[in-house]
Parts: structure tokens; C-alpha cells; sequence
């Protein structure tokens, strides 16, 4: 017998729904192997969509095997620390169709107490309507770090004078994945539904034997969920919500963005009291604060702070000087990327016309665009501008490396290096001008 979850989880306008999210997540995806494999299902993402219908509705459909990748965790200075993220990269199919389960679980009535919830507000998004411009209608449709600012600002206004921030080691390596089940169970009363719910969430790896060291960081048994699974967000509201509850009672407020919170407390006796507090309530949970990421103690609110990559101080709101490291760092690399391959092609070198002069400017301007968007929130004018003066230099060494290059190079390779399409180079299929006849 088909339940109604079940319908819905293979409704095609849900499977749609859910490929939008995760190819728009897609695009500011650090790896090609993902973007690749995201381009390649967009060419015929009707067809595929539907192929996916066809095998929910028959029951065939089976989460692929994913690829663990061990992303190396850095320091404050941008050093690397020996340690690793276990990032879970699932085929796309098995992505669309985790992310379809979710959307069907957030229109369950006994889940909404772990879906709206007033001070958590990672990874579970709304959608901000195209027509919502004003002010007011940005306001109400706030998501993810740009609510949690807006909550910190909002508790700092209702008469917040201290702050104590900390993230929760390797959170989601520490989710009891029967115990969220047990939740989740009880709120759907479906098992036909929960069978493939635990299935969604399981994690198997093709190159677990690759992975080596790396292998025991991964959640393929009970403890741990994928950090990659669009379901993970949602199941770590479950675990923490007891936590958000306990933490935001009394005189304190606790703002998590998954495995981030700040407390806002009127003393530094109660920012520190509730601080004390995460910790106990954490350690029944089996989870501890990192200690190279959390406070000593509570700061005052004057004095200034940063939280998920926002530095906040009286009067300003601005991207955090280690997020803006981070974008520098990375346009010096796309920067250097397109000066190698200009010199490989001068050289002889087979060239990648995204690396050109023109390419490289043009994903330099993608990320740019992207990264302020991002920060669209933040109100120092004068530390974007500063930013931009940084890129400018950057933008003219980089100019300065093509003309040299250029000047260097066989002038049949310039109109290459600059990255302008060439009428000789495209490929051609010529008809054949007939013989005459006798």
C-alpha cells in the first residue's frame, strides 16, 4: 500500500524542487568532480528527474555508493592542522533524492517543533520569493547566517551586554543515527516511509580502503551522519534540541547555526554560568566544545566579536578578517592558475581557454560578485572598498604578467592567451565542392 509520504516523496514537482536546491548548492561547490557531475545531469535533468520517479514508484531506486573526502581542517592562520573534515560527496541522484526526503519531512506536523525554531538556524533554509525587495519582505524571509546576525543584533538590542561563542567538536560524527531514527519514527508513523529514511541516511564509501587513517573519521555505522547529506541539518536539530531549549531559558539567549552558538548573556557571571552549562548539557549528549574555537569566557559586547565569519563591534557589521583572508587567498590562486597556464601555452603547452586573460578575469568577476552577495547584510562600506583596492592590485600584477608573457610569445598564440575565440581553431565540417563531370 502507497502512504502519502511516500506519494510525496515521489511527486516529480518535490524532485524538481529538490534538484533547484541542490544544483544552486552546486555552483559554489570547491570541487570539479561535483560541478562536473552536476553539468552533466542539467543536460538532461528532465529525463533524469523522471528516470528517478520511475524507479521510486517501482521501488528500484538504491542510494549509490559515495566517495569519502578527507578535507584538511586549518588553522586561524591558514595553516593546516592535521586534522580532517569527513566530507560525504554522494552521486547527484542520491543527493536529489535525500534532499526530496527532507521535504517531505519539514511538512510534517510533529517535526515542525525541530523545523521553526527560534534561535537555530542552520542548514534547514526558506526560499526568498524573486518579488520580495523591500526591506520588510527581506526581513521576514531571512535565512541561515544572514537570521542569525539578525537575531544576535536583535539580542544585543533587547539589552545584551556580554557574548561567549564555541562550536561543538566534529558535530555530526557524534549523531546517534537510532536515535534521531527513533524521533523521526514516532513523528511519521510510516514504516514504509522510515525503511527508506534509514536508507537515505546510511552512509557507504567506495573508497573507504583508500581513505586509510582517515577511514575511522567517516559515520558508516551507527554513530555519525554524513556531513553532505541535506538531511544532516535537520537531524541535528533533533539531537540539540533539548540543548536549544535548556540553553535559551532564563535571562540568556543561545544562537546556534549547527555547530556554532553564541551566548548573549546581561553579565559575564551568566555568560559564563551558561557556558558551563553547554558543556554539561553536552557531555550527556557525548559531545564536547572545541577548544581552539570556543571562549574562555564572556567578552563584553562593546569590546566586539565575530560569529560565523561576521565581525560585529558597535556600529559595524562586516565580513571577519580571516573570511576575508580566505577570499584573497583564493582569487590569488585562480590568479596564479591563469598566469601558469598563459605560460604553458606560450611554451606549447595544451590551453584551457578558462585559464586565459579573459577566463580568468571572468571567474575572478564570479567571485567577486558571489562573495559580496554573501555579505549583502554587512554595512562597513569602507572595508569593502579597502577590499576592492586589494583586488585592483592583484587585478593589475596579473595584467602585467600577460603583457610580459604575451610580448614573449609566438604572435600566432596572442589572440590564444587574450582568450578571443578563433574563426581557424573551430572545428568544421565542410561540404565537399563537386568534381566536374566529363
Amino acid at each position: 500500500m502507497e502512504t502519502d509520504l511516500n506519494k510525496a516523496l515521489r511527486r516529480l514537482s518535490n524532485l524538481e524542487a529538490a534538484w533547484r536546491v541542490i544544483s544552486a548548492n552546486g555552483r559554489t561547490s570547491k570541487s570539479d568532480e561535483v560541478k562536473l557531475e552536476l553539468e552533466k545531469f542539467a543536460q538532461d535533468a528532465s529525463r533524469n528527474l523522471r528516470s528517478i520517479q520511475t524507479r521510486l514508484v517501482k521501488k528500484t531506486f538504491a542510494f549509490g555508493l559515495a566517495k569519502g573526502v578527507p578535507v584538511p581542517k586549518l588553522d586561524e592562520h591558514g595553516n593546516r592542522t592535521g586534522k580532517s573534515r569527513p566530507i560525504v560527496l554522494a552521486p547527484v541522484e542520491s543527493r536529489v533524492v535525500q534532499r526530496a526526503t527532507l521535504n517531505v519531512l519539514l511538512t510534517v506536523e510533529k517535526l515542525q517543533p525541530f523545523v521553526k525554531t527560534p534561535f537555530s538556524f542552520g542548514g534547514i533554509r526558506s526560499e526568498r520569493r524573486r518579488d520580495e525587495t523591500s526591506r520588510e519582505a527581506r526581513s521576514k524571509a531571512l535565512s541561515a547566517v544572514p537570521a542569525a546576525i539578525d537575531c544576535v543584533l536583535k539580542q544585543i538590542g533587547a539589552g545584551g551586554k556580554y557574548v561567549a561563542s564555541a562550536d561543538i567538536r566534529s558535530f555530526f560524527t557524534q549523531i546517534s543515527k537510532s536515535h534521531v531514527e527513533s524521533i523521526v519514527a514516532n513523528a511519521v508513523e510510516d514504516p514504509i516511509f522510515m525503511a527508506f529514511f534509514k536508507s537515505s541516511i546510511k552512509v557507504e564509501l567506495f573508497n573507504l580502503a583508500e581513505l586509510r587513517a582517515n577511514a575511522a573519521d567517516f559515520p558508516i555505522e551507527d554513530i555519525g551522519v554524513a556531513q553532505g547529506n541535506s538531511l544532516s541539518p535537520l537531524l541535528g536539530n533533533i539531537v540539540l534540541s533539548d540543548f536549544d531549549r535548556l540553553m535559551n531559558e532564563g535571562d540568556c539567549r543561545c544562537i546556534r547555526y549547527i555547530d556554532d552558538f553564541i551566548i548573549i548573556a546581561p553579565t559575564e557571571k551568566a555568560a559564563n554560568a551558561r557556558l558551563r552549562r553547554s558543556i554539561e548539557i553536552l557531555r550527556g549528549l557525548g559531545m564536547e566544545l572545541s577548544p581552539e574555537k570556543s571562549s574562555k569566557g564572556g567578552m563584553p559586547v562593546e569590546a566586539g566579536f565575530d560569529f560565523l565569519g561576521i565581525s560585529i563591534k558597535p556600529g559595524i557589521i562586516r565580513p571577519a578578517q580571516k573570511a576575508q583572508a580566505k577570499f584573497l587567498t583564493s582569487l590569488d590562486a585562480v590568479f596564479l592558475e591563469g598566469v601558469k597556464s598563459m605560460r604553458g601555452v606560450a611554451n606549447g603547452a595544451t590551453f584551457d581557454r578558462t585559464r586565459s586573460l579573459l577566463g580568468t578575469m571572468r571567474r575572478v568577476d564570479g567571485m567577486i560578485d558571489g562573495w559580496g552577495k554573501h555579505y549583502w547584510f554587512c554595512n562597513d562600506q569602507p572595508s569593502m572598498a579597502a577590499i576592492d583596492g586589494k583586488i585592483a592590485t592583484r587585478i593589475g600584477k596579473f595584467l602585467g604578467e600577460y603583457r610580459d608573457i604575451r610580448e614573449l610569445a609566438d604572435p600566432k598564440l596572442k589572440t590564444s592567451i587574450l582568450g578571443i575565440s578563433e574563426l581557424a581553431k573551430q572545428p568544421r565540417e565542410p561540404f565537399v565542392y563537386p568534381k566536374k563531370t566529363a
